[in-house]
């Protein structure tokens, strides 16, 4: 597991931004990938990882704002 500087555990939403996963979302998964962002997304609430959880609420509000 990757740490911080102060020992904390490195978690994806302190460094990723919802703009790029959505493009890797779209490169990983194609037609699937906004169905894949709110797979991630419930499965960061239910492991108990809020940070994690309102980073993929917040790709998957990209994806409707960009496609729909």
């Amino acid at each position: 597991m990757l740490r911080t500087d102060n020992g904390a555990a490195l978690r994806l939403s302190d460094f990723a931004d919802p703009n790029d996963a959505v493009i890797a979302a779209i490169e990983l998964y194609g037609p699937e990938a906004q169905t894949a962002a709110a797979y991630c997304a419930m499965e960061a609430h239910f492991a108990g990882r809020p940070a994690d959880f309102h980073l993929w609420c917040e790709v998957f509000r990209v994806f409707k704002t960009r496609f729909h």
